[in-house]
């Protein structure tokens, strides 16, 4: 679910909730039917919701040389209150041309925290959950931009990709992560970096959400402690109900999530 924040609250419940659907490609061509079946069925306080089909995708492009209409563009920005996005089925190859529209979407609309909740389900009921955690991912910057280089050297092909980390997203993604973890029982952000190796890059986003600690006397209810990223991938395989809230760059989110 992509939630867009260009209606306040206040609007949407004296009017319908109006839902872009953009199955995309593949699975997302089953997901999202059964989930606007799901979302009927389960109702809500406020009237139905409106359902816009928008169109996106891999195979769009090859049908028509582009993998994101501006249509797709304008209806959320200016009539969806939210959207759901299916599945694209980018290409391991480069296809001269395509870019991802889910990548696009995310630097056209600002979204910039990609917020994953996993949970296990008990057998029992009464058993609390034994794994109870969110992911919140930094959506708009890291090796993401897509700024990549191929040249030639005496020792032939040569490629490389621009990372960019930077203050400003990574106060405000440590911020909604700061929030939420104060909304939840354990209050327990973990910081996950590799600045052990990338001290300039994973330094900048582990400092910058480490200052917001400091500097907001609300945060300081909310116990900080940080991870490598590769002990934090063998650590949710071998004690997952340790983490509480993970922040993380957009690809250590990723790959974590």
């Amino acid at each position: 679910m992509l939630p867009l924040p260009f209606r306040t609250m206040a609007t949407i419940a004296r009017s319908s909730l109006k839902v872009g659907l953009i199955p995309a490609d593949g699975i997302g061509r089953e997901v999202i039917p059964t989930a606007k079946i799901a979302i009927e069925a389960v109702g809500s306080d406020i009237p139905p919701p409106q359902f816009v089909n928008l169109l996106a995708g891999f195979e769009l492009f090859t049908r028509t040389g582009e993998a994101l209409p501006e249509e797709t563009v304008d209806a959320l920005k200016n009539e969806c209150d939210c959207a759901l996005f299916g599945s694209v089925s980018s290409p391991s190859r480069k296809v001269v041309g395509y870019s991802s529209p889910i990548v696009a979407l995310r630097k056209k609309l600002d979204l910039y925290a990609n917020v994953r909740p996993v949970f296990t389900v008990s057998a029992a009921p009464e058993e609390p959950a034994k794994v109870d955690m969110v992911v919140v991912r930094e959506n708009t910057e890291c090796l993401y931009i897509k700024q990549e280089e191929q040249t030639m050297s005496e020792r032939g092909k040569e490629a490389r990709a621009t990372r960019l980390i930077t203050e400003y997203a990574s106060s405000r993604i440590g911020r909604m992560a700061f929030e939420l973890a104060l909304q939840r029982p354990r209050k327990n952000l973990t910081i996950i970096h590799k600045s052990n190796v990338l001290s300039i890059t994973d330094g900048l986003f582990r400092e910058s959400v480490r200052a917001l600690h400091t500097k907001e006397p609300r945060y300081q209810e909310v116990t900080v402690t940080e991870q490598l990223v590769d002990s934090a991938v063998y650590r949710l395989f071998r004690e997952p109900e340790i983490y509480d809230v993970m922040v993380a760059p957009n690809l250590y989110g990723d790959i974590l999530s």
